[in-house]
């Protein structure tokens, strides 16, 4: 736990040193139709994307790391689906992705360019990437060095206000994979179990908690994203795959807690960046 807060602390401080801002002009909460850490095909989304087409500007200063006209075989950080893209490098081992731009409107089309100002506009949105018809900017922030997509939202300047979450549609899923809907079932045997809500469609959490007894016994942050053998993963009391979090379509992971007997109440939270909180309590009966 302290070595992840040290790591975020240090996020914050270069985002501050940094400056980075939005790489859209106009920013509002309706301005991504989806959201980090989303479920994308049953995999953890690394990027935003954006709703609207729009021009697209450098994050900060940057150096020219790379820039696709075609599709090159994918990776989970860098998809063949990106379509047209710009890689800017910055300092401290973070570089920015700019996926499916227009590019015959790209600015950046001197071999010898190697540097580009803080919001120069590099591009249009374009259709070059899976979205086919809808030309909208897909954006990440990659740590190199740690080897994790951050949210960009924590690099970003804040917004007044965020896209509501809903909290609903819990359901209990024991070890042995039996579901259960914690509004109808009031008596569990002992055990570890899982804890899901219905997915949110366009936002996701910032964070997701769950708690026995008014004690936190699991928290998943969506700070950033890991790629650790293969596979992504974000942290909570242990390392969550994209299947973890997204076992179906329709359901996302709030976290596990183990039932003891007796007269139990569990509380289910999930939080945006901004802080706003939504929760849910049920008490129920273990033996």
């Amino acid at each position: 736990m302290r070595k992840t807060t040290a790591f975020i602390t240090a996020i914050f401080t270069a985002a501050t040193l940094n400056a980075f801002d939005w790489p859209q002009a106009d920013v509002t909460d309706e301005s991504c139709s989806s959201y980090f850490a989303q479920n994308r095909g049953g995999i953890l989304s690394t990027s935003l994307i954006f709703s609207e087409p729009a021009e697209v500007r450098a994050a900060d200063d940057a150096h020219i790391l790379v820039i696709m006209t075609e599709q090159l075989d994918d990776t989970d950080f860098f998809p063949s689906t990106l379509g047209t893209s710009v890689i800017l490098s910055h300092d401290d081992s973070l570089i920015s992705v700019y996926g499916n731009l227009a590019a015959e409107t790209l600015t950046l089309k001197d071999d010898s360019e190697t540097f580009v100002d803080g919001q120069a506009i590099m591009a249009q949105s374009g259709n070059s990437g899976y979205q086919g018809d809808r030309g909208n900017l897909e954006f990440q922030m990659i740590d190199t060095k740690n080897k994790s997509a951050i949210n960009p939202k924590i690099l970003m300047p804040r917004l007044n206000k965020e896209r509501p979450l809903t909290l609903s549609g819990i359901q209990m899923e024991s070890k042995n994979g039996n579901l259960y809907d914690i509004n109808t079932t009031k008596t569990y045997s002992s055990g570890i179990y899982r804890i899901y809500q219905r997915r949110n469609l366009v936002a996701a959490p910032y964070r997701t908690s769950v708690s026995i007894n008014g004690v936190m016994v699991d928290q998943i942050s969506y700070d950033t994203i890991l790629q650790e053998n293969g596979k992504l993963c974000v942290t909570g009391k242990k390392k969550y795959t994209s299947h973890d979090i997204y076992p179906t379509e329709n359901m996302q992971l709030l976290g596990e807690a183990v039932l003891s007997s007796g007269r139990t109440n569990l509380t289910v939270y999930t939080e945006d960046i901004l802080g706003n909180i939504r929760q849910l309590s049920y008490t129920v009966t273990v033996y």
